[in-house]
């Protein structure tokens, strides 16, 4: 390596030195998410109907519609479904928040997913509710 490369490395070297460190002291410092963030998926049970859009537009078949009671419409009686969410598999896309009519899914700025056992990765917030 030339003289003239070595000199010119020592000198970006100490110059970066003298920096402020870009990184951030994570867990311990805030971590700031971009606006556009697709992080942890989010229902809102009030507004779930349970029309089942969610489940057919996911492409990594996240979402499962189970069935939670009956409900009567007029003289019939027709099955009441809601969504359960395996956030394990979850890719982020956005294409159920994209395609769901009723604004009851969002992605939140949630990013930490780590856990020792996947099945508390399993959603069924929007059981809790049923109209």
């Amino acid at each position: 390596m030339s003289k003239k490369r070595i000199g010119k490395a020592l000198g970006e070297m100490f110059k970066t030195a003298m920096e402020e460190p870009v990184t951030v002291k994570y867990p311990f410092g805030a971590v700031i998410v971009a606006e556009r963030f697709r992080g942890k998926l989010d229902v809102d049970p009030i507004r779930c109907t349970g029309c089942g859009v969610c489940e057919i537009v996911c492409p990594a078949g996240v979402i499962t519609m189970v069935p939670v009671g009956k409900r009567s419409i007029g003289q019939r009686e027709i099955e009441v479904k809601k969504p359960v969410f395996d956030l394990y598999t979850c890719i982020s896309c956005g294409q159920c928040v994209e395609d769901c009519r009723f604004g009851a899914l969002a992605l939140t700025n949630k990013f930490e997913l780590a856990v020792f056992d996947k099945g508390s990765l399993i959603m069924k917030k929007a059981l809790k509710v049923v109209q």
